[in-house]
């Protein structure tokens, strides 16, 4: 019996898992463009913690996995140099007042990077993924992705505090 791509997503973890994290993050951007001020300075808080944590993950769990087969292999370079490229421009962020000009430049530089990142990530990496592995690894990595995350939250929270 067939399953629908949302079924089959369900049932197989990591990307279920990688495609949450990024519409959380999207959800993160919209409330940005509204804040003002110090919820300005919270909201991209949020944003710096999910964005490490999410890149720091997928770089310990999800590229290891794609780099055991040669239809996935071929991504992974590219998608760590822009998960560099958002450290990068995070960290400048960090730099600025919420109430420099820059500030809102670097924040839409940002959304750009992590839209493009998201939408090549969700259509060509999963689309490869889900051709040469199976429904067992893709579960086994979710559980191994979850348990990454949770022992990385407190390094990422006191990097930001830097």
């Amino acid at each position: 019996m067939a399953r629908t791509k949302a079924n089959k997503d369900k049932a197989t973890g990591i990307l279920a898992l990688i495609e949450a994290e990024h519409r959380q993050v999207e959800k993160l951007f919209t409330e940005v463009e509204k804040a003002k001020g110090a919820k300005l300075v919270e909201q991209f808080n949020q944003i710096y913690v999910a964005l490490i944590l999410h890149a720091r993950t997928e770089e310990l769990v999800f590229y290891p996995a794609l780099r055991e087969y040669e239809e996935t292999e071929q991504y992974v370079e590219e998608a760590e140099e822009e998960h560099e490229e958002v450290s990068v421009i995070l960290e400048e962020i960090k730099a600025f007042k919420p109430t420099d000009p820059e500030f809102k430049e670097k924040m839409s530089e940002l959304k750009e990077t992590f839209e493009h990142h998201a939408e090549e990530e969700e259509s060509e990496i999963f689309n490869a993924v889900r051709e040469c592995m199976s429904d067992k690894e893709l579960t086994e990595l979710g559980q191994e992705f979850q348990e990454t995350k949770a022992k990385l939250v407190s390094n990422v929270e006191a990097a930001l505090a830097m």
